[in-house]
């Protein structure tokens, strides 16, 4: 089923922003209680990496929608493939620990350009609700490619799915906060904002599929380094070697 964008209302792009402040501390709420359970040292160190990022997260869009009343954020050059990985840790948080996220990525630099915080936005949009689906332990699928000139991310769960008459619903942007399905305005705003496409398969009972196209941009300058990716591969790293230095036994 493919959906079409409609006209934005002037109040979107504050209630878009107390949304996503609403996603960002699930993933600290979500990550707290998972510190509890049995980890390995890699395992604990994506997890407060998590909650880093999401409380730095919080803190630019705070100042953001403090600063700016029309919501409207600078495009950047981005290469979504590493970009999409620097998320998977607050994917993972966020989607709790019953829940086997898989984050199939490709090999292939897929350089584009938009407004990154609104990207990230829907990714974790589209997370929390597949989480939100799952009434028993499940799985979430992320998987991205480039298919002529267009990067394609589809986001799948084995959710109970929604009808017909949900989905719209859902589309309309009225739901309430805590149903699932909420926050798919949000997505589609970003989505228009970045001139793709976004689609939508669900049926009760068989999960949903949610699929963002967006365009490839194939002269950008991709080639430097993602300095957000790169400082928490470094937080994480510096994390683990010092749980290890911790079990080194000292001698005399």
């Amino acid at each position: 089923m493919h959906i079409g964008t409609g006209h934005q209302d002037p109040g979107t792009s504050a209630r878009e922003g107390i949304h996503d402040l609403r996603n960002l501390f699930s993933v600290v709420a979500s990550a707290r209680h998972m510190l509890d359970d049995p980890l390995t040292t890699e395992r604990r160190a994506l997890l407060l990496d998590a909650i880093e990022d999401a409380a730095e997260r919080g803190g630019r869009l705070t100042t953001t929608l403090l600063a700016r009343s029309d919501g409207a954020g600078a495009t950047e050059d981005l290469e979504v493939n590493g970009h999409l990985a620097g998320l998977e840790p607050l994917m993972r948080a966020l989607a709790g620990r019953h829940v086997e996220v898989v984050l199939d990525r490709t090999s292939k630099r897929l350089p584009a350009k938009f407004e990154a915080a609104a990207f990230d936005a829907a990714i974790l949009e589209l997370v929390a609700n597949a989480s939100a689906s799952l009434v028993t332990p499940g799985k979430i699928w992320i998987r991205i490619k480039g298919i002529n000139n267009r990067i394609w991310i589809a986001i799948a769960d084995t959710g109970r799915g929604l009808t017909l008459c949900e989905l719209h619903r859902a589309l309309q942007g009225n739901v309430a906060p805590a149903a699932n399905g909420t926050g798919l305005g949000r997505v589609r705003h970003f989505v228009r904002a970045a001139h793709g496409r976004f689609r939508i398969r669900s049926r009760a009972g068989h999960g949903t599929v949610v699929s963002l196209i967006l365009p490839m941009v194939l002269k950008v300058a991709v080639d430097k380094p993602c300095t957000v990716a790169t400082s928490r591969v470094r937080r994480i790293s510096k994390r683990k070697e010092t749980a290890n230095d911790k079990r080194q036994p000292t001698t005399a």
